[in-house]
Formats: structure tokens, sequence, C-alpha cells
């Protein structure tokens, strides 16, 4: 059981509308949400920080950073929910999730852009830096705003795997971990 009571329906008259729709039919929200939630104001937060937007990065581009960042940071809980609801709606099959998971970036069968970006998520993760080789690299390929989104989605995703880790959230049912 996480360490925070997680909300239970019926929600929050001022969180019912973000809540609901969050929920999967017949079923109750992510644990993440319902934990987070206990604080209407951290809940606020946390999506403002999400960039749930449409973003300067194509959605694909967006799940690959997403997933790597969880591979190198062994998230379980956001590998999970991601690969559940976003790989196969963003064309990323099996054999890109292994390598997303298992391989270098240059070893993946990549086009040179995600290798790159993968790359540029390894060492955003390891040193919290890019080198100056690192963001050329990036800048042949992404715009400023698309390089911007990339630190920020690591930065983020490093930060909802702190929240996992803090109040003991265990993955989604049904959600699978990260190949090892």
């Amino acid at each position: 059981m996480p360490r925070i009571t997680p909300l239970t329906a019926p929600y929050p008259e001022s969180m019912v509308a973000t809540l609901d729709r969050l929920t999967p039919e017949g079923g109750e929200a992510p644990m993440i949400f319902r934990i987070v939630g206990t604080s209407e104001r951290a809940l606020k937060k946390f999506f403002d920080g999400a960039l749930p937007d449409k973003g300067p990065l194509p959605m694909r581009e967006r799940e690959l950073v997403i997933f790597r960042t969880a591979a190198q940071i062994g998230a379980d809980y956001e590998w999970g929910m991601h690969a559940a609801l976003y790989a196969e709606r963003c064309d990323i099959g099996e054999d890109e999730l292994n390598a997303l998971a298992k391989r270098s970036p240059d070893e993946g069968g990549w086009s040179e852009a995600n290798a790159a970006m993968l790359a540029a998520v390894d060492e955003l993760v390891e040193t919290r830096h890019l080198t100056d080789e690192s963001f050329a690299r990036l800048s042949d390929y992404f715009t400023s705003d698309q390089i911007m989104e990339i630190v920020q989605l690591v930065g983020f995703y490093n930060a909802v795997a702190i929240i996992v880790g803090a109040f003991d959230i265990s993955p989604e049912p049904g959600t699978p971990p990260i190949p090892r």
C-alpha cells in the first residue's frame, strides 16, 4: 500500500473533471494521480510540469524520450503506463521497446536524429549536463524548442520516478515492466 492514502471516488468536486478524464472506463484513475491528487496544489503543479500539450516534438519522439528515460532510471511505473497507453499509438513495437531498454542509442537501429536524441537522454540522466558535442549533434536534427522539450521531459520523468519511489507506488495492474 502506498505511504499516502490515495483519493477514491467520489473525488473532491475541484478534481472530478481532471481525474475522471484520466480514469479508464469502469476503473479508477491511475494511482500516481490519486496520490499526488491528495494535494490539489501538487496535482496542479504536476500537470503544469508534465508538458501535456501538443509540444514541438512529434508524439513518437516524445515517447521515445520518455521510454529511454524510464529505462535508464529504472522507472517501471512510467515505462508500464506509457507501454500500455502510447507505444502502439506511436508505432513503437516490441523490438524498439527492447532496444530502448537494452541497447546503446547507436546500436538500436535508430535514425541519426533519434540516436542523437536518445544519446542525449543517456547523457542527461547520467550527468545532468550536455556536452558541446552532444548539443551540436542534437542541433543538427532538432530546433531549440525541441531540444528544450527533450531536456524538460528527461527532468520531469526523473521527478515522476522520485514521486513514485517516495510514496512507494506500485506499477498499475496489467502494465509491463522494463524489459531486462
